[in-house]
């Protein structure tokens, strides 16, 4: 495992992803124990993973601190909880692709139109201007929550409306 860290995603990030994403497709179709799985009987392990990931998240918070073997074990633990999670996304949106509700794209885009979203003094701020204090992104982080549930709200209205 590379110890050294990089200014940004790697140059085979993508490729990675959908190799993997082909692999649990695979298992999807092959492998009768991962065939067998739903969204329902994912819950609980989904629950573990996040707990062992939020455990390794601490543990390597604390080891970074000395830059020693812990800290070493404590980062190729991180790595593999992190990956755990992913596991979780993957596998729950092979389902959702197979059932014909989601895909893998839609949760990307989903997950990327709301980090847009809930940063605009990133992603929209002028350069020049100075970064807001940490009020202002108070504020601004509770006006857009409240934005997003009311555009939530609306959406499940009009999916009712259509419905009945």
């Amino acid at each position: 495992m590379a110890t050294e860290r990089c200014a940004g995603p790697e140059p085979d990030l993508g490729h990675r992803l959908v190799s993997l994403h082909e692999v649990i497709t695979r298992l999807r179709q092959e492998c009768p124990w991962d065939r067998a799985q739903t969204h329902a009987t994912l819950a609980p392990y989904a629950l573990d993973e996040a707990s062992e990931l939020a455990e390794a998240l601490q543990a390597a918070e604390d080891a970074l601190s000395g830059h020693t073997v812990e800290s070493a074990t404590a980062i190729e633990d991180l790595v593999e909880e992190l990956g755990d999670v992913l596991l979780q996304v993957l596998m729950n949106a092979a389902i959702g692709e197979q059932a014909g509700t989601f895909t893998l794209a839609e949760v990307l885009e989903t997950v990327e139109a709301k980090m847009l979203r809930r940063h605009p003094h990133v992603f929209e701020r002028d350069p020049s201007a100075p970064e807001p204090t940490d009020d202002e992104l108070s504020i601004q982080w509770e006006a857009i929550k409240a934005a997003e549930r009311e555009a939530r709200a609306r959406r499940i209205a009009a999916r009712e409306a259509r419905t009945s």
